[in-house]
């Protein structure tokens, strides 16, 4: 059988994604996936019923996360792939993360109210579901209330970094992040470098703390994807690549829209195999469901 690609970064209803673990399995196995692992933010606890709905499939489907992280002043992006969504530190840590985001998202909405611009917190918080309140959650919101037109629009006047309703995060520290993805068996990967100011400066510390991989193919990255490959193998980091999907509505990137090849997915493969097992971790198990 032909090797579809492996998406390895994309979101969920249980973080900020607008389709449900089960919806999700659908859209990978429409778009010719073999391989999709769903990365939800600061959250795994969507895993279970994400591997559930894979069942019968076909699909090669594995679970993640995507942690957020302070080094440096910059907030980054770390990839937790094929780890085990059971192991207890991880699983209680990302559970106050959780409630710690409740707050803050509460929080966003009272500022907002003091603007004048008053939402439906209760709404909001039945779109949140069992998921991690986040910023996307009020900027639909406020799409949904006519305020703005875009969620880069909500963003741009109200939620972003010194807007008006803006209020920072919970985030983990690098070293602390990448220890937690690799006691829990997984695979401790930068997400999208292009967003940072110096990739490679963080990529090198990252390496020290641990780091695994880089996100090489990742729809922001476009023109970059060469570079990020030979940084990758210059510090001797497996490649990945990911859509980072959250909804169809997000022009036009859509689930797969960036996927591994077959020879870099056996890489990660490999890899993760043997770190569920250096981590002591129930074995992981890639094959067809």
């Amino acid at each position: 059988m032909t090797f579809g690609g492996a998406d390895l970064h994309f979101h969920s209803t249980f973080s900020d994604g607008v389709e449900s673990p089960p919806r999700l399995v659908q859209l990978a196995v429409a778009a010719g996936l073999s391989v999709a692992v769903l990365t939800d933010h600061d959250a795994v606890h969507g895993v279970p019923a994400f591997l559930a709905a894979a069942v019968g499939t076909g699909l090669v489907a594995g679970g993640g996360v995507e942690l957020s992280v302070e080094e440096g002043g910059e907030d980054v992006h770390l990839l937790g792939l094929l780890l085990d969504p059971e192991e207890p530190a991880l699983v209680e840590r990302l559970a106050g993360i959780r409630e710690v985001r409740n707050r803050r998202g509460e929080a966003m909405v009272a500022l907002l109210a003091k603007l004048g611009v008053v939402l439906d917190l209760e709404a909001i918080r039945a779109e949140v579901g069992a998921g991690a309140f986040g910023r996307p959650h009020v900027a639909r919101a406020l799409v949904a209330s006519g305020v703005v037109k875009s969620v880069g629009e909500a963003f741009d006047r109200f939620l972003g970094p010194g807007g008006p309703a803006y209020v920072p995060k919970a985030k983990w520290g690098l070293a602390e992040a990448i220890g937690a993805v690799r006691r829990a068996g997984g695979l401790a990967v930068l997400a999208h470098p292009v967003w940072y100011r110096n990739p490679e400066d963080l990529l090198l510390r990252g390496r020290g703390f641990g780091l695994d991989g880089v996100e090489v193919y990742h729809p922001d990255n476009d023109g970059r994807e060469a570079e990020f490959a030979s940084a990758a193998d210059e510090f001797g980091l497996l490649r990945t690549a990911g859509s980072d999907f959250h909804s169809s509505a997000e022009g036009g990137r859509s689930l797969g829209a960036r996927r591994l090849a077959e020879p870099l997915w056996e890489r990660v493969a490999q890899a993760a195999t043997a770190r569920r097992r250096e981590a002591g971790r129930p074995e992981l198990d890639l094959s067809p469901l």
